[in-house]
């Protein structure tokens, strides 16, 4: 029998740090998110010029308008970037598709004339998911101009155009446009205090690619009516896009979120100034914005006409879990007799998301500290549904802690006290603490009675079974007559055998694990070693691979996995998911075999252009790598043998690219016993 404590240097390390004071978005707060800042798309421009590590002024891409965007109308002065408006008649050659007056049409090279010149940089580094702030002035002038800060999506149409599933051209995320001056209807005019937060993308439906514009998709539009005049100062603009939702901020307040359906392509960031209601007109023959001769207006430009920036700052989010308004649960009794109810918050990070392993979800436990650092943990509860696909990102769960039982803070020992814990596992495989322990918790009542458990014996103390049976473990807890004598269950290796909460082992594939019993009064453990053998009553199972679909959506079975590998939701070859290698990356699984044994792996793999080329490899098997190549943009199945060694029971089984521009999918992998 094993009697310890579980995890307690690791509690003890966590509770224990002081985190140092870090710039992070306006209106966060010490101690909760952990924010790491992106160097390649932040800056406070005080260089005295745009640093060209990170932006490209006028990217000729840009000039589709019905205006310039020029390189010396983006420039850095006192500290902060300046994008000015001038007027300016010049004539730009324009690949015109209504040359006819009809839209749509093959288009034909024009020298169109224009009146107005602006600025815009975007940086030079891409992202998706992270936090993007900014802190910027309006223009003067009103109306005819729009300052805005957005990101999007270059290097349309994509290389995985043709590919199955709902292909997405586009991806637009406008994290503020001001003074618009937009028409909600023929009666509503925005003025200068109404600004905009909307999204735009290009996707396919029914084999045509269409424009998914935010007035015809109400959940695309986000219209926020300000507090104050945009022009006449700075304020923070902010968005938070993560794999679930997409979430506005002004000065730090949020003013609108939105589910992220499309917004999920690699995007650019952005400043910009375009012209807007009376500086141009609305072509209905040609569905666009045209130069408006009508009305050259010189006056204010380009004094009335700069936006400023002061700074950009782009943060990814890092796992992280903390406990709000500790201050509530510091300054309340709870007594032993009753239960005490907590809400924990947490963040699954930029990247990454709430695991299923080791604690499944977000776990609260209940520790007994004193000026060493840990001593116990005393209770421990934990939500499951914080790892669905709803919960997973972020978010808050109210636990609640039963303390019957708990000894009153006045009865322990001098020096010791009751601190709140909060933990999970993330998806990146690190276990995540909050910065700080909620101290001095406050335990009220009698200890009258309550018996304290003094250890757990976990029978049989080693077990062997089948791929697919199931065996009963018994957890005995010391003393009999304890008070509280539940326990919880986890097994390390989840691939081999799964424990549900009585203690019933099930048997997944080949290979050993352990199972760990843990006392909730004390935390004591024990442990039964489970060894899992193939199930000779039955022929091999088609694929000894776990998740080899990749349909939990997640790579946690494909836990050796490096570099731009994710789960994504289309280009599936069979069911909704699909592995995807954006650039150099594998999908990397280790799994059980038997010595001396002839394997066949198989898989379909595709690339998204010609000349591209994918792998799938078996390797540490006890003999010499084996490897082939997937070239097709459409999905083929490949397979390749090998034979592992005399003293092998494990294989490495791999899905990879080396090359960074590359991009592949792959799915339905499977090995077979010859």
């Amino acid at each position: 029998m094993t009697n310890n404590y579980l995890n307690a240097a690791a509690l003890l390390l966590a509770s224990t740090a002081v985190t140092a004071e870090v710039i992070r978005p306006t209106g966060s707060t010490a101690g909760q998110v952990r924010w790491q800042e992106q160097g390649n798309r932040s800056d406070d421009f005080e260089s005295g010029s745009l640093n060209p590590s990170i932006w490209q002024n006028a990217p000729a891409s840009l000039n589709v308008g019905a205006w310039t965007f020029d390189p010396s109308n983006a420039y850095v002065s006192n500290g902060r970037l300046v994008i000015e408006t001038t007027q300016e008649t010049h004539t730009r050659a324009f690949q015109d598709s209504c040359w006819d007056g009809v839209a749509g049409g093959s288009s034909q090279t024009v020298q169109r004339q224009l009146f107005y010149k602006s600025g815009a940089v975007r940086t030079s580094a891409e992202g998706v998911y992270g936090f993007y702030e900014a802190k910027i002035k309006g223009v003067e002038m009103f109306p005819g101009l729009s300052p805005a800060f957005w990101l999007y999506s270059d290097g349309h149409p994509f290389g995985d155009r043709n590919q199955p599933g709902q292909y997405v051209d586009y991806s637009e995320i406008d994290i503020v446009e001001l003074q618009q001056a937009d028409w909600r209807s023929p009666t509503d005019v925005d003025d200068q205090f109404d600004m905009d937060h909307n999204l735009h993308a290009r996707v396919e439906e029914n084999g045509q690619i269409v424009w998914k514009r935010p007035k015809q998709n109400p959940d695309q539009l986000l219209h926020y009516r300000a507090p104050f005049d945009p022009r006449l100062g700075f304020h923070t603009y902010a968005v938070e896009n993560r794999p679930d939702r997409i979430t506005w901020y002004v000065d730090g307040k949020e003013v609108g979120s939105q589910v992220n359906k499309w917004w999920h392509r690699p995007m650019h960031m952005i400043f910009s100034q375009g012209l807007r209601r009376q500086l141009i007109k609305y072509n209905a023959a040609c569905q666009r914005a045209d130069p408006n001769p009508d009305n050259v207006v010189s006056a204010g430009f380009p004094n009335q006409a700069r936006m400023q920036v002061e700074y950009v700052k782009v943060w990814k989010a890092q796992p992280s879990v903390w406990i709000e308004q500790p201050n509530q649960y510091q300054s309340t009794s709870y007594s032993n007799t009753g239960s005490m109810d907590v809400t924990v918050s947490y963040h699954g990070g930029s990247d990454y998301f709430v695991s299923n392993d080791t604690y499944n979800g977000i776990t609260l436990n209940l520790i007994e500290k004193n000026a060493n650092g840990l001593v116990r943990v005393v209770k421990s509860v934990n939500d499951a549904s914080t790892t669905t696909d709803a919960k997973k990102y972020a978010g808050d769960t109210e636990l609640t802690i039963n303390l019957s039982g708990v000894t009153p803070t006045a009865q322990l020992p001098s020096g010791h006290f009751y601190a709140l814990a909060p933990v999970f596992k993330s998806s990146n495989g690190s276990i995540i603490y909050a910065q700080s322990a909620v101290a001095d918790i406050k335990i009220t009542g009698s200890n009258t009675g309550n018996v304290s458990v003094t250890g757990v014996n976990l029978t049989p103390a080693n077990t062997s079974l089948s791929v697919g049976s199931t065996k009963q473990l018994n957890a005995s807890v010391s003393p009999s007559n304890a008070s509280d004598k539940s326990v919880y269950y986890y097994v390390d290796d989840t691939r081999v055998a799964s424990v549900n909460n009585g203690g019933l082992v099930t048997a997944k594939k080949q290979g050993t694990t352990r199972v760990t019993v843990t006392t909730n009064d004390g935390t004591f453990t024990d442990f039964t070693n489970v060894t899992v053998t193939a199930n000779t009553t039955t022929p091999p199972a088609e694929s000894g691979i776990e998740d080899a679909s990749f349909e939990s959506g997640n790579l946690n079975r494909w836990n050796k996995s490096w570099g731009n590998v994710s789960v994504v939701s289309n280009n599936a070859k069979s069911g909704s998911k699909a592995v995807y290698l954006n650039g150099s990356g594998g999908a990397v699984q280790i799994i059980a075999v038997e010595p001396n044994t002839t394997y066949t792996l198989k898989g379909w793999g595709k690339v998204s252009a010609k000349g591209q080329n994918v792998q799938m490899m078996a390797k540490d098997f006890g003999g010499s790598n084996r490897t082939i190549k997937f070239t097709s943009t459409a999905y083929t199945q490949k397979s390749l043998t090998f034979t592992t060694g005399s003293n092998n029971t494990t294989a490495k089984i791999i899905f990879a690219s080396g090359n960074k521009a590359f991009k592949s999918w792959g799915d339905d992998f499977s090995i077979t016993k010859q």
